[in-house]
């Protein structure tokens, strides 16, 4: 696991993995690999490992974090503004328990049944502006 997600020259930084297991019961017809639970010795380990999880994709492994079940449950209230966001184009993602998402270059925040409100805004911002009408002299 260590040599998949930490590919560095010096030994310190090869230390990064204080355990690792397999989650589940093995069964002869799983059709999909059981998950494995890493424990990593700090954040700047973790924020390394998400960096290397973009070359773990080709080979079909996914790195997650385990969330806490009072984090679920706020993602789990932000699911239908999340939704609406994507559905509009948008690029929503989670940092911890905040909804945010990317309007071009601008990363920003979405409190809890903004959504309609972001995407009514973007649409009245994207319709021309009539010009005014001539003055009559």
């Amino acid at each position: 696991m260590q040599g998949l997600l930490f590919q560095t020259a010096t030994s310190s930084e090869l230390t990064m993995v204080r355990s690792a297991l397999r989650l589940g019961k093995w069964r002869q017809d799983q059709g999909k690999p059981r998950a494995a639970l890493v424990e990593l010795l700090s954040v700047a380990a973790k924020h390394t490992a998400f960096q290397a999880s973009k070359r773990l994709r080709d080979l079909k492994i996914r790195w997650d974090e385990d969330l806490t079940p009072q984090q679920m449950k706020t993602r789990r209230g932000l699911s239908t503004d999340f939704q609406c966001l994507k559905s509009r184009g948008y690029k929503p993602f989670f940092r911890g328990v905040t909804l945010r998402y990317r309007d071009g270059a601008l990363i920003r925040k979405c409190a809890r049944g903004e959504a309609n409100k972001v995407v009514a805004a973007a649409a009245q911002a994207a319709r021309p502006i009539a010009p005014p009408p001539p003055r009559q002299q």
